[in-house]
């Protein structure tokens, strides 16, 4: 049988851990949807490589590289 002094320690225990855990969570939760967002974008997808088809056509037409509006 516990005594009230070891369930309490007990309690306080597995309070720091939930708080350690959320806290994580909240760290790593901007991370998190960064990457879903990357991976799961179509619509983003599809404009990065139109912009970057047209980025290489205009750099092609005036010779010119890494200076202007796409960059």
């Amino acid at each position: 049988m516990k005594t009230f002094q070891q369930f309490q320690e007990e309690a306080q225990t597995i309070t720091e851990i939930k708080k350690r855990l959320i806290g994580t969570a909240l760290l790593a939760t901007p991370f998190l949807m960064k990457k879903i967002k990357d991976k799961f974008d179509p619509v983003g997808n599809k404009r990065k490589e139109f912009q970057q088809k047209k980025k290489e056509k205009y750099e092609k037409q005036s010779g010119t590289q890494g200076q202007g509006y796409f960059d």
